[in-house]
């Protein structure tokens, strides 16, 4: 006695077929990560007596540098979560010297400064960051 049906080879085809092409949608529709936010970075640097005004296009994360005179910025700009500001972290050295690490939190298209040293060799930085398509 049979008690299971056989089905027709065309049928059997068709079903295989069917899981095949189930089985590759899946195993290519894996989540990339999200690409990390870019931004524009306008900075004015006031060092010895001189301004200049770079500008930088940095990832979120990746760190950049400038310098004017003896002085340097290492900077790296990461967004905050749930907000459209960024954390600007960084240090800011003298020759060699760290003289200052500060820390940001900026809003987006607006202006944030930081003023460190005094007296014959003051420094001014400051930045506008804006998030780049």
């Amino acid at each position: 006695m049979h008690l299971c049906p056989t089905l027709p080879p065309t049928v059997r085809r068709r079903a295989a077929a069917i899981a095949l092409l189930t089985l590759a949608a899946t195993a290519g529709a894996r989540a990339e990560p999200a690409a990390a936010p870019s931004y524009a970075v306008a900075m004015t640097v006031d060092a010895h007596g001189e301004r200049s005004a770079p500008r930088v296009l940095a990832k979120a994360g990746e760190p950049f540098a400038v310098a004017s005179g003896g002085w340097r910025v290492e900077m790296t700009v990461r967004p905050v979560e749930a907000s459209d500001d960024v954390w600007v972290t960084g240090k800011i050295l003298k020759g060699d010297d760290v003289v200052s690490a500060p820390t940001l939190r900026a809003h987006l298209n607006e202006a944030a400064t930081v003023k460190v040293g005094g007296g014959d060799d003051p420094f001014t930085l400051a930045l506008v960051v804006a998030r780049r398509p």
